[in-house]
């Protein structure tokens, strides 16, 4: 660590798939000065069927992305990231990834360590003693995290979810829409995110299928691919739109990685979720300009005001999704009305023009400070046998 070149921050997945979380850290990359922050992955687990998009974007924008310990057991893995670290100023946990700490304390003079939490049960998972910061996406894992941190809750912060409004073009809605086929009457209805049962992605297909028996011109949509742990979950949901028979109304698109592009042809976009954090796809539908409608769902709260940037409906009610979408296919004004407001709403808060910066000054303060005091937080010398094997592993997985 140290010296004058660019800060070095390590951010350490446990996985990497498409969400929220890899999707901020591919903003961080592609808007942090690279003359003076360096930012580089290292993802400790992979199931088949997670999908490759997010490493071949980030690999894309100049990111080194470390597979090593995907052929590493756990106890391989910390002594990898024991060393590993060792070259960074500040290091970036995320999904509470259960390697860092034991890589931490093998260490006499372990970086600063920032916790980025997605889920209330991240912030509230594992001990906090190592953590500089935690950074929860909304006040909900924020105060989770606090409560952990005990004499020092103010350590626990808030920095929303971002979205880069120039992934959001201008004049593309005539094209995503003839791609998708699409006539100029359609009322295209959304929803987008990887098919994990807490989205309750069939609450949208069940409402989905009540507004189809109302308007003749609605069409349906929905985008993101399989969760690994739940693949199960995606045939299950086609099942249930053949069942209710949606097949010709309704369509799966699986990952896409022009996901904003996307959105500029959606009329209304649906948010059905259960214990979420804050998702960064309705800030990805605001920036389209997006009538929303959502559940009350922790970080969902911060996003939209009732009336003025969406519209809540009670979680488990498809029937009431049904009525807030029926409104909004109805009344074009008030669409227009609510997307023009949650388009303020992300410009003003959740735009990477806004958020970066308190990314930036996190990373500085921590990194001086580290600097400036050169003193470890938690003995515990880095052996000779652990660099040892950790020398044997990386050779392991070149080869």
């Amino acid at each position: 660590m140290g010296g004058d070149g660019p800060v070095r921050i390590l951010f350490v997945f446990a996985w990497l798939v498409v969400g929220g979380e890899e999707t901020e850290v591919r903003l961080l990359a592609r808007h942090l000065d690279p003359n003076r922050f360096n930012l580089d992955v290292v993802a400790c687990f992979r199931r088949d069927g997670m999908p490759e998009q997010t490493i071949h974007q980030l690999r894309a924008l100049g990111v080194d992305v470390d597979e090593t310990p995907y052929a590493l057991s756990f106890e391989e893995t910390v002594d990898y990231l024991a060393r590993k670290m060792l070259d960074y100023d500040v290091v970036v946990a995320c999904q509470a990834v259960p390697d860092v700490y034991p890589a931490l304390r093998k260490m006499e003079r372990p970086p600063p360590l920032i916790e980025h939490g997605g889920l209330v049960s991240e912030a509230l998972a594992g001990p906090k003693d190592l953590t500089a910061r935690y950074v929860g996406v909304c006040a909900a894992i924020r105060d989770a995290a606090a409560s952990r941190m005990q004499g020092r809750a103010h350590h626990a912060l808030e920095i929303p979810s971002m979205v880069d409004l120039g992934e959001f073009p201008e004049g593309q809605r005539d094209f995503v829409r003839a791609e998708l086929g699409l006539s100029g009457s359609d009322i295209l209805v959304g929803w987008v995110g990887r098919l994990d049962r807490k989205k309750r992605v069939e609450d949208f297909i069940h409402a989905a299928a009540s507004v189809a028996g109302r308007h003749a011109d609605t069409r349906f949509l929905v985008v993101g691919g399989p969760d690994a742990f739940m693949p199960e979950f995606a045939a299950e949901l086609r099942d249930l739109t053949a069942s209710l028979g949606l097949m010709n109304r309704l369509s799966f698109l699986g990952d896409r990685p022009d996901v904003p592009r996307l959105l500029t042809g959606f009329d209304i976009f649906v948010w059905l979720s259960e214990g979420e954090g804050m998702p960064h796809v309705i800030a990805e539908a605001g920036a389209a300009r997006l009538a929303v409608v959502a559940t009350r769902d922790n970080g969902v709260v911060e996003q939209i005001d009732e009336e003025k940037t969406g519209l809540f409906v009670p979680h488990r009610d498809p029937a009431a999704a049904a009525a807030a979408v029926s409104r909004l296919v109805v009344g074009p004004d008030l669409r227009r009305r609510l997307g023009d407001g949650l388009r303020r709403t992300v410009e003003n808060a959740f735009s990477a023009a806004a958020v970066v910066q308190r990314w930036e000054a996190l990373f500085r303060e921590l990194a001086g400070r580290a600097k400036s005091a050169n003193v470890p937080s938690e003995p515990g010398r880095l052996s000779g046998s652990v660099t040892a094997r950790v020398g044997d592993a990386a050779g392991r997985s070149d080869s």
